[in-house]
């Protein structure tokens, strides 16, 4: 059914007479899990921010474009002053223009022609009073949280106490700063949404190179019969990027590489890779699935921990000159489960490095006879998940050599992602499916607990980091993690 809503204008930031066009969507069964009805309003707190610049607008103009998703809900946009409706809307047009090449001019038009401007503080009650009269006409609503998380108390606060349409609230990561942090939060947050209403993202889980790791894992038995201690050696998760902290000095120093990356996203990828088979094909089981393998993972012991600082860090713009922030943190975890018993899980996690790139790498135990005809030992065989830019697999096994020289050598069977056809980007899917009350790609609360108390003796590390050079692989008390296999260089 369509719905035609007409807002008065405001504060010269809605525009007066414009018409506002969307379909209303029937819950859709997709991923097995149906927690929210389907949303016909989209409110983007932080809607001038890097966040929204990068990810957010660039994705809602995906939604928008006729090969898509159909995904048209009313937007209310608040940010902070200063812009004004012109502004905004260059900012917007440059957003969709810098993240997704050159544009549909019909498209942005048609995403801004939908969209409501409001500037604010989102902890003022006069500002949300501004936004609930913007949504005045919607059934339901997703709010996503996108300030900065001191602002998140306050912004939730006065969203209770304002008539708010009902819906869904998407919290972006990390969610809190600690155990006790996060579970304050959640209480918060309990106030005003239902439990299955509040939505904690990690965008990983929206990646679809991610969900590719599930597809090898339980869609091919031959190699979920493989997956435990008998086969498999190590495991090593890479987040590497080789830019520093850029513009976001004075952000980092509030969090550091433990949360900004290993609480969320790698331990994500942890829960992933040892979770056991799910009960059923739905979304629920899967998550529960991986807040169990997580559950069985031991907390950090301090001597299987390096942390690091890149050399010119205490120089950046926003950094304390005597910081003791971590850009690197490298750490070896055991997981308590007879699956796993014995079998590393290596994570390590840096800025300023010598590559950027997003790895898992399953290293399988490697073979007990030497062939007759070969002179030396094959080879380990390995399955490399690449998660980053250009996302695929790349499963390495033993062949023999050509020629008078028969011995083994690697031989690489490759599939990429990208080759295969068009991909979604992960905000992309996260924002559609919060919109149609598709709950799957969202994390657990139990996830975010099991996560925090994983890295808790790392939060309590006060030794200053250990410097190590840009362009380098981190501190040199880094490399002897893993043992004398080292670490697997990424692709």
């Amino acid at each position: 059914m369509e719905r035609i809503i007409r807002l008065s204008k405001g504060r010269e930031t809605c525009p007066g007479g414009v018409a506002w066009v969307f379909s209303r969507a029937s819950g859709s069964s997709w991923g097995g899990c149906v927690a929210n009805a389907s949303s016909d309003a989209l409110v983007l707190f932080g809607a001038t921010g890097d966040l929204a610049r990068r990810k957010l607008w660039p994705a809602l103009y995906r939604l928008s474009l006729p090969f898509s998703e159909q995904c048209s809900p009313l937007i209310v946009a608040v940010g902070l002053p200063g812009l004004g409706r012109e502004g905004f809307e260059k900012f917007v047009t440059s957003a969709v223009h810098d993240m997704c090449g050159p544009s549909d001019g019909v498209t942005v038009h048609g995403l801004l022609a939908r969209t409501c401007y409001i500037e604010g503080d989102t902890a003022r009650r006069d500002t949300m009073d501004e936004v609930a009269r913007a949504l005045r006409a919607a059934d339901r609503s997703v709010y996503f949280l996108g300030v900065p998380p001191p602002l998140a108390s306050g912004t939730i606060a006065t969203m209770g106490a304002v008539r708010l349409p009902p819906g869904s609230v998407l919290v972006e990561k990390p969610f809190g700063n600690d155990l006790h942090s996060a579970r304050a939060l959640n209480e918060s947050l309990l106030k005003v949404f239902s439990a299955d209403s509040v939505l904690r993202m990690d965008h990983y889980l929206g990646k679809e190179a991610v969900e590719n790791l599930l597809a090898f894992r339980f869609c091919n038995p031959f190699l979920a019969a493989a997956w435990d201690r008998n086969t498999i050696s190590r495991v090593q998760i890479t987040h590497c990027e080789s830019r520093g902290v850029d513009t976001r000095g004075s952000l980092y120093e509030e969090i550091g590489a433990v949360r900004d990356v290993v609480q969320s996203h790698l331990l994500q990828l942890v829960g992933t890779v040892a979770m056991e088979a799910p009960a059923d094909g739905t979304a629920e089981a899967f998550r529960e699935r991986i807040a169990q393998a997580l559950a069985r993972v031991r907390p950090v012991e301090p001597g299987r921990l390096v942390r690091g600082q890149y050399a010119g860090y205490r120089a950046e713009a926003g950094v304390a000159r005597d910081s003791a922030v971590e850009t690197f943190a490298a750490l070896r975890l055991d997981v308590d489960a007879e699956r796993w018993r014995g079998v590393p899980f290596l994570l390590r996690s840096g800025k300023g490095m010598a590559a950027t790139a997003i790895e898992v790498v399953v290293d399988f135990v490697p073979a007990e006879r030497r062939l007759w005809f070969a002179g030396e030992d094959p080879g380990p065989a390995r399955l490399r998940f690449r998660l980053g830019g250009h996302g695929g697999a790349v499963l390495t096994v033993n062949a023999r050599r050509p020629g008078a020289d028969p011995g083994p050598m690697p031989v690489d069977l490759a599939f990429d992602l990208e080759a295969a056809g068009p991909s979604w980007e992960a905000y992309t899917h996260l924002l559609a499916d919060a919109i149609h009350g598709r709950t799957g790609r969202f994390v657990s609360m139990r996830t975010v607990e099991e996560s925090w108390r994983i890295v808790a003796p790392a939060l309590d590390v006060r030794d200053a980091p250990l410097p190590y050079a840009r362009g380098s692989w981190g501190p040199e008390e880094a490399a002897g993690l893993p043992g004398a296999d080292g670490w697997c260089a990424p692709l």
